[in-house]
């Protein structure tokens, strides 16, 4: 058995979008993140031009690739920032037991939570947290930092063994 006490906050739900983003969404979201570089890229571009030629106007091509970089950089962390938003305050405290039976225990002060290991869709490893993708819109995440009851490799070997998923390590 593995315990772990997870504060739900900002750094953890940014860490949760990044695992999502670098995994379940990664064909999906490629693409899209190609195509904002290469605008930022064009964006520079068509501003050295404009400066070059002594032209006006390269006002404008600046603002918009440094908007798209913004956008671009801070992915995650709106993305993290709205998850937070959605998180109940009385769910963000969450103490979760892992047992070697069929299914881990959350509990929080909203309540308790059972959640069957054949639920996991994708099993996340990162610096400082463990990821448990559910699908691409939910996900579940556990501070190292918070074990109480267990080590990082426990809890690694557990889940690999009751999910039957390979550990994706994303930095």
């Amino acid at each position: 058995m593995v315990v772990i006490q997870t504060t739900i906050n900002q750094r953890a739900m940014t860490a949760l979008a990044r695992a999502t983003r670098k995994t379940v969404r990664r064909g999906r979201n490629g693409p899209v993140r190609l195509l904002a570089w290469f605008i930022v890229l064009l964006e520079g571009f068509l501003t050295a031009i404009y400066i070059r030629g002594g032209l006006d106007g390269w006002q404008v091509n600046a603002l918009l690739g440094s908007i798209m970089l913004a956008c671009i950089l801070s992915e995650d962390w709106v993305n993290g920032a709205i998850g937070l938003r959605r998180t109940p305050p009385d769910s963000r405290e969450v103490n979760t037991a892992f047992q070697d039976e069929s299914c881990y225990v959350c509990r929080a002060q909203s309540g308790e939570a059972w959640w069957p290991y054949q639920q996991v869709m994708a099993a996340i490893e990162m610096k400082d947290y463990f990821v448990l993708l559910l699908d691409r819109k939910h996900g579940q995440v556990f501070d190292k930092r918070g074990l109480t009851w267990g080590s990082p490799e426990e809890l690694r070997d557990l889940i690999r063994k009751r999910t039957g998923l390979k550990m994706q390590r994303v930095w």
